[in-house]
């Protein structure tokens, strides 16, 4: 079956676009070979908001909004009939996806989940534009309906967007992924004039450090299979997600620079799915430098999930958040492969 059509902007277009936001422009080589991005201009940000109230206040804030640059709103809800985080993008024709990891307690077990939060227009290559979301999109911080009396958890993600499944991915990340961190605590819901809540936001944006790759159909991951970034005071992130019913690497590396590159170390772990922490969060230490390769790594990509990395350095560790999702083993339909990985620190 051939790949379904697609609806280009063009590419000379998407340069263009890329450009005039200042952040950056993929340089695309030959088929399978390797991409080197720099941003041409850093954004950095770092933002904290909080919604706390309690008892019979005339003014009560239940909302407070912060923006996520170059994409859009995020909202933190916190009412007796409501509890959420929620997305609003400036638009929902690029792809959206807001990713995290919930922490809490469920019938006395610690527990985690990975939510995955989307808002877009095209849902595959071959989408007429029926199939994709509203405007805006939010995941649930409550257990139940009608809200439990208390609850307490924390979670952390990350927000990232790229060009919708109509359009190629354009390889290595051109818009600023933002990283979050999560904490809610509400308490008596059932006894109005006594209830109390506290949710707290902190959000970092660091375009300087980010890194990813995103690829729409095999074609266009045939062509863009790997992304190399440089990260300043780090080395090189290098992201490869190869297309194909026999391809075995999706992985994620890092090439450190300097005179202590040789004793540099990885940690890392997977958070996937749903269900008891100790099932569910897997932990590796101390992943020492390859003399040979120069790397550390590769390691393995989630398929669909989040990972965690800790990269030390001179005893410096820089931590990152990271979502990847991916199908590329569909031969019959090769237009609905996509590759979507986006990494950036955590706060």
């Amino acid at each position: 079956m051939t790949t379904p059509p697609r609806r280009h902007l063009g590419l000379g277009l998407l340069l263009v676009l890329s450009l005039l936001a200042g952040l950056g422009t993929p340089s695309y080589g030959e088929p399978g070979s390797t991409a080197r991005v720099a941003a041409r201009k850093a954004v950095q940000q770092d933002k904290r908001i909080v919604v706390s109230w309690k008892g019979e206040r005339k003014r009560r804030v239940y909302q407070k909004s912060a923006s996520v640059p170059g994409i859009g709103q995020v909202d933190l809800v916190c009412r007796p009939k409501s509890t959420q985080i929620r997305i609003r993008p400036n638009s929902r024709a690029p792809e959206t996806q807001l990713w995290m990891a919930k922490f809490e307690q469920k019938n006395g077990r610690d527990v985690v989940a990975v939510k995955n939060v989307r808002v877009y227009t095209y849902a595959t290559a071959a989408d007429n534009g029926r199939g994709g979301t509203g405007p805006k999109a939010h995941e649930g911080l409550n257990q139940k309906s009608p809200i439990e009396d208390f609850r307490k958890g924390n979670a952390y993600g990350l927000i990232s967007q790229r060009p919708g499944r109509n359009l190629d991915g354009g390889g290595a990340l051109a818009t600023p992924a933002t990283s979050f961190q999560l904490t809610w605590w509400w308490e008596r819901f059932a006894y109005p004039g006594h209830q109390y809540c506290n949710m707290a936001l902190t959000l970092h944006t660091d375009t300087t450090r980010q890194f990813g790759l995103s690829w729409h159909g095999t074609d266009e991951g045939l062509r863009q299979t790997t992304s190399t970034t440089t990260i300043p005071g780090l080395g090189d992130a290098i992201v490869t997600c190869e297309p194909g019913s026999n391809a075995n690497d999706q992985t994620v590396a890092f090439r450190p620079t300097g005179a202590k590159a040789a004793t540099s170390f990885l940690d890392y772990e997977y958070i996937q799915g749903e269900g008891d922490v100790d099932d569910h969060v897997d932990h590796v230490d101390d992943l020492d430098h390859d003399p040979v390769t120069g790397l550390l790594g590769p390691v393995d990509l989630p398929r669909n999930g989040m990972m965690r990395l800790w990269v030390s350095i001179g005893g410096v560790k820089k931590a990152y958040v990271l979502s990847s999702n991916y199908v590329v083993n569909n031969d019959a339909k090769p237009g609905v492969n996509a590759c979507e990985v986006a990494a950036t620190p955590l706060p």
